[in-house]
């Protein structure tokens, strides 16, 4: 379907004349009259009513108009974004919940400070998943804090994190805290570090740093969580002889991706707590 032929008759309808609809489209009103006989012959049935200079939609007519709107509607739409898409590129962006959490939503606001035309989905997912979608490319840069070791992927350091151990400044002090697992990666050995000090087993697991954060009070538990929560929340207390454990932050993307100078750019802008 020719959307010009739906325009002209949109105009038509709106005119009831020809001529008047002629000179909104800046067209002769014979290029007028021959359009709405092409859409007539393609949908078959007659779509004006016309005596002298008195025209009026037929009932295939009326019908046909909402969906004319619509169609039209739709393709302005369309060609807009297609417009916006090609100006500027939609880039995507995965990590862990905690990292999201607790890191790089400031990472964010540094990135759209530097780079007004940003346009970034972030995407929360685990961190296989993530580096699946990556291989499948539908994930253009992953931040995590274990560089996946393939020839294929570049990994890249993009800032550094330290936790430490905290409990609630609301909880009872006492010898062994329960403890929630926050999932800081696969390769994070200091859960069963802990666990092994004070032979239990742990209460929660979670990818989701501010769930342990509210959850240490009513618990009684205590979590690894970013070390710089003890100025931003006022309720964490940091246990004692807490070891302060620094893990690198790596953004990683494909080698052969096809937006390699954006996620270079990306990936100096730094991440970092405040």
């Amino acid at each position: 379907m020719d959307t010009e032929l739906l325009k002209t008759f949109l105009e038509v309808s709106r005119t009831r004349h020809f001529g008047r609809a002629a000179e909104a489209l800046y067209l002769t009103q014979s290029a007028v009259s021959f359009r709405i006989r092409q859409l007539e012959n393609q949908l078959g049935v007659s779509l004006f009513t016309r005596h002298r200079n008195n025209i009026r939609l037929t009932t295939a007519g009326e019908k046909l108009r909402p969906y004319a709107e619509s169609l039209m509607a739709t393709w302005a739409q369309a060609k807009k974004d297609v417009a916006l898409a090609l100006q500027h590129h939609e880039l995507s962006v995965g990590a862990s919940t905690a990292l999201w959490e607790a890191y790089l939503t400031n990472w964010l606001k540094t990135l759209y400070a530097e780079y007004e035309e940003l346009h970034i989905e972030a995407r929360v997912a685990q961190r296989h998943l993530l580096v699946k979608q990556i291989h499948e490319r539908q994930l253009d840069l992953l931040i995590t804090t274990e560089a996946p070791k393939m020839d294929e992927l570049i990994s890249q350091p993009i800032g550094s994190l330290n936790l430490a151990l905290f409990r609630s400044r609301n909880s009872t002090e006492v010898e062994n805290y329960r403890y929630i697992k926050v999932e800081w990666g696969a390769d994070f050995q200091y859960h069963d570090e802990y666990l092994a000090e004070i032979d239990d087993s742990y209460l929660l697991t979670t990818t989701s740093a501010n769930i342990a954060r509210e959850l240490l009070g009513s618990t009684q538990s205590c979590a690894f969580l970013p070390d710089y929560w003890e100025k931003l929340y006022p309720d964490l207390v940091k246990m004692d002889n807490s070891p302060v454990i620094p893990r690198t932050l790596y953004a990683v993307w494909l080698q052969n991706s096809d937006h390699l100078e954006e996620l270079k750019q990306l990936a100096k802008v730094p991440v970092s707590v405040g």
